[in-house]
C-alpha cells in the first residue's frame, strides 16, 4: 500500500479518493481548523491518519518526515486568486502577488526533500490564463528544476461519474526514473459506455430532512418560476421573457440557478450566497446530504460547523469519484495497482 502526504486537505476530497483507491494517507496537512475538525471526525474512514493542524509553510520547516514514509503526495493549494468567484470578488485576475497563488512554493519544496515517486497538484481551470499564462509557466517551472516531468489537463468531474460539471486542472509530476503517465480516459458522457449521472439519480433513496432548505426573500417568485436547468437569465429580454426583470449578464451564473434532474448540475460553490443555487427542481435549497451526493462524498462523511460552513467545505473539495479515477491511473503506472476497468489515454 503506497504511502501518501496530502497537501492543503481541505475536509479530504483528494484523501478519501486515493484511499478509496488503495494509497495509505500517512498525514494531511490544512492550516483551517474547521476543515481538520471535519478531518478528525472522519479520520478512521482515512485509516487513522495523522491531522496537523497547521500551515504548509510551517509544516516544510518544522516536521521531520523520512522520504520512505512518503512515496506520492497530493493536494491542492487555495485557488480564489484564480477563480471565477475570486476574481468577481477582487475584482482583478489572481496572479502570483497574492499570498495564497505562492502556496505552490512549499508544496515544492516538500516534493524536493521526499523525492516521492510524483505528485499530484489540482487547481481551478483560471490558473492556466492567470497573468496571461506566467503564473502557470512559474509554478510549472517550480516543479521541473527540481527533476519532475509533468504533465496537465483540463477534466470535468461529470465525465467520471459525478452529477456535477465541475472544471479542473490536475498536474501530475513524475520522478525521472519512474514511467511515463497516461491519464485515464472519460467513463461517463455522450461518448461513453455510461452516460453522465444525473442530479435526480444522484439523490434517488435520500429521506429529506430539513436543514435550511426554506427559501424566503425578495426572490423567491422567480425561484418557482424559472425552470429546471435555468437562472435568473430565463427572466431576461435575451431569453425572450415578457416583463424583462434584470439585465443580460448582470448577475453570475449562480443566481436563481435551479437545477434540471435529468442531468449533472453546474459547479458548486464555496460561498453561494443567499440566492446561489443550485437550487431543488423543487423550488428549494439543497439538504446538506444532497450536495454531499453531487460532490459525490460518502453518506458516512460527517462534516463539521453550521449549514453556511458545510457548504463551503463541500464547495472546496476535490470531488472524491474523480479523485479516486486519478488515484487509480497513479497506482497502476507508478506503483503495479491493479487496472480493473479503467483505461488509459494513447
Amino acid at each position: 500500500m503506497a504511502k501518501v502526504l496530502s497537501l492543503f486537505s481541505g475536509f479530504g476530497g483528494l484523501d478519501i479518493g486515493f484511499h478509496k483507491a488503495g494509497f495509505e494517507i500517512t498525514a494531511c496537512v490544512e492550516i483551517e481548523e474547521i476543515f481538520c475538525k471535519s478531518l478528525h471526525l472522519n479520520s478512521a474512514h482515512l485509516g487513522g491518519c495523522t491531522i496537523h493542524n497547521m500551515d504548509v509553510r510551517d509544516f516544510v520547516s518544522k516536521e521531520e518526515l523520512h522520504p520512505a514514509d512518503v512515496e506520492f503526495i497530493i493536494g491542492g493549494p487555495p485557488c480564489q486568486p484564480f477563480s471565477a468567484g475570486g476574481r468577481r470578488v477582487g475584482g482583478a485576475p489572481g496572479h502570483l502577488d497574492d499570498i495564497k497563488g505562492t502556496l505552490f512554493e512549499p508544496y515544492a519544496k516538500l516534493v524536493e526533500k521526499l523525492k516521492p515517486r510524483g505528485f499530484l497538484f489540482e487547481n481551478v481551470k483560471g490558473i492556466l490564463s492567470s497573468n496571461k499564462g506566467e503564473d502557470w509557466k512559474k509554478i510549472t517551472a517550480a516543479f521541473e528544476s527540481i527533476g519532475y516531468a509533468l504533465k496537465h489537463q483540463v477534466f470535468d468531474a461529470a465525465e467520471y461519474g459525478v452529477p456535477q460539471h465541475r472544471e479542473r486542472v490536475i498536474l501530475i509530476g513524475i520522478r525521472a526514473d519512474c514511467n511515463e503517465f497516461k491519464w485515464p480516459v472519460p467513463t461517463h458522457g455522450p461518448h461513453c459506455a455510461s452516460d453522465y449521472v444525473s442530479a435526480e439519480a444522484a439523490l434517488m433513496g435520500l429521506d429529506f430532512s430539513d436543514d435550511g432548505t426554506e427559501v424566503k426573500g425578495k426572490y423567491l417568485q422567480q425561484l418557482r418560476e424559472v425552470p429546471p436547468g435555468e437562472n435568473y437569465s430565463f427572466f431576461t429580454v435575451n431569453k425572450g421573457y415578457p416583463d424583462p426583470q434584470f439585465a443580460w449578464r448582470s448577475r453570475f451564473s449562480g443566481f436563481i440557478y435551479k437545477a434540471d434532474p435529468t442531468v449533472p448540475v453546474k459547479t458548486l460553490l464555496a460561498n453561494p450566497g443567499g440566492w446561489g443555487g443550485p437550487f431543488h427542481w423543487d423550488s428549494r435549497r439543497m439538504t446538506i446530504a444532497e450536495l454531499k451526493r453531487l460532490q459525490s462524498i460518502p453518506d458516512e462523511w460527517v462534516i463539521h460547523g453550521s449549514r453556511a460552513q458545510k457548504i463551503r467545505q463541500i464547495g472546496n473539495s476535490v470531488p472524491p469519484m474523480l479523485a479516486f479515477y486519478l488515484a487509480k491511473a497513479v497506482s497502476a503506472q507508478l506503483f503495479d495497482g491493479e487496472t480493473d476497468d479503467i483505461q488509459f489515454s494513447e
